[in-house]
């Protein structure tokens, strides 16, 4: 690969200025800043841990992350209590056997139990190893994908270099695994949709995150991969409700609600900067519930339409990828900064067509920027308000770019 990420082919609204320009963009570079910065979110965790506040306290005491959520879950299919799961006040006393009585902070459990499936097999394991295990292997089967996705090394360097994924991997959460799916899904519906499909299905461990994909595949008219997405979506439950008892998908519903009344639907005072979309933007800058609902339903509209645009027309492949992931994470109104571990995807995908089809004029110095208010995150602990910006500057780059793809068609025509 050479120095700096360029290609000769330059199109009109291309930058022509490569050699100066991109070289902001080289190789080395990306990969010096890329592996730099993951350095210091290492020491910054190695600093917590060894003051207690991370892991383990001082007297070895697990200390309440989300992952304790997680996995007090998985433990409580384990042991066959799946009911007391979607029970808050069985679930929060479960959570505080393990890290100590008053100490559990989320007594309610919003995910399908399709979600206990992936999560039991860790509580096998004692409570470090299965934190750790949980957010390495993700990490690593993310950073895969990534790589598998742009065929260029400095990717690997700047997923690691993500505040979004250090913040997912600082609480123990499931933005890896989200990544995973969604860009797995992606990467192989172009040579094997069955395969996709089954991925696509898999994210039913999350629903929220999977509700554009059937409308691109429809638009796409890739059948295969709806039908093996179905499949799946269905085995899965199937094999929950064989596993735990109806009773658990019973109660789900009633958590999603709960769930709801303590972040979307929540009193005024609430900290609504958690919630990284549309809505948690608007509820953040004082605005009351309709206007957020307005704000967030005319997004949803909005990047439906895209998707269903954008995979009906003859724009290539990458940016297709890149504009479904990306607006998968802007139509739910309820998403935080470990989700955004996702975002890996729509860049991964933007970073292909840019290397392919070079850069439009400003593109870096945006990326830059993107990358900085994102550091945001962490000095926050996932507070600052930034994710559906983020979201909706990244969207607005792919669609640039979509737009003049569709310029190049018709001046060849």
């Amino acid at each position: 690969m050479s120095d700096v990420l360029e290609t000769p082919r330059i199109g009109a609204g291309y930058d022509r200025r490569q050699p100066r320009l991109l070289g902001i963009f080289a190789t080395w570079r990306l990969l010096a800043y890329g592996y730099t910065v993951p350095v210091f979110y290492a020491a910054f965790f190695l600093y917590l841990y060894w003051h207690g506040l991370w892991l383990v306290n001082s007297s070895g005491v697990p200390v309440y992350h989300d992952f304790t959520n997680l996995f007090v879950a998985g433990l409580q299919a384990l042991r066959g209590e799946t009911t007391t799961i979607y029970l808050p006040a069985e679930f929060a006393k479960a959570q505080d056997a393990l890290v100590g009585a008053g100490l559990s902070r989320f007594t309610t459990w919003p995910y399908p139990p399709i979600y206990l499936l992936i999560l039991a097999p860790f509580a096998l394991l004692p409570y470090l190893t299965a934190f750790l295990t949980w957010e390495t292997a993700t990490l690593l089967a993310c950073l895969v994908v990534v790589f598998l996705i742009v065929r260029q090394r400095p990717a690997i360097a700047l997923a690691l270099a993500s505040p979004f994924a250090a913040w997912n991997f600082l609480i123990g959460q499931s933005g890896f695994l989200m990544a995973v799916l969604l860009g797995a899904a992606l990467l192989a519906l172009e040579w094997q949709p069955v395969l996709a499909g089954a991925f696509i299905g898999c994210l039913t461990y999350k629903p929220q995150f999977g509700i554009l994909f059937p409308l691109a595949l429809i638009a796409a008219k890739e059948w295969r991969a709806f039908a093996s997405a179905a499949v799946t979506a269905i085995f899965l439950a199937g094999v929950s409700l064989a596993v735990f008892g109806v009773d658990a998908w019973a109660a789900f519903p009633q958590e999603v609600f709960a769930e709801a009344g303590e972040t979307i639907f929540a009193d005024p005072d609430s900290r609504w900067e958690y919630i990284q979309t549309v809505y948690g933007l608007i509820r953040t800058l004082g605005a009351g519930p309709n206007l957020a609902w307005i704000a967030q339903g005319i997004t949803t509209l909005a990047v439906t339409a895209i998707v269903w645009l954008v995979w009906r027309s003859p724009v290539g492949y990458p940016l297709k990828a890149a504009t479904l992931s990306a607006a998968v994470l802007l139509a739910t109104p309820r998403g935080f900064a470990y989700d955004l571990a996702a975002i890996a995807v729509p860049v991964a995908f933007l970073a292909k067509d840019q290397i392919a089809r070079g850069l439009l004029r400003g593109e870096q110095i945006i990326t830059i920027l993107l990358f900085a208010i994102s550091l945001s995150i962490l000095p926050s602990a996932g507070r600052a308000p930034v994710g559906a910006i983020v979201l909706l500057t990244l969207l607005g780059l792919i669609l640039r770019r979509a737009s003049r793809y569709g310029e190049e068609l018709t001046a060849v025509a």
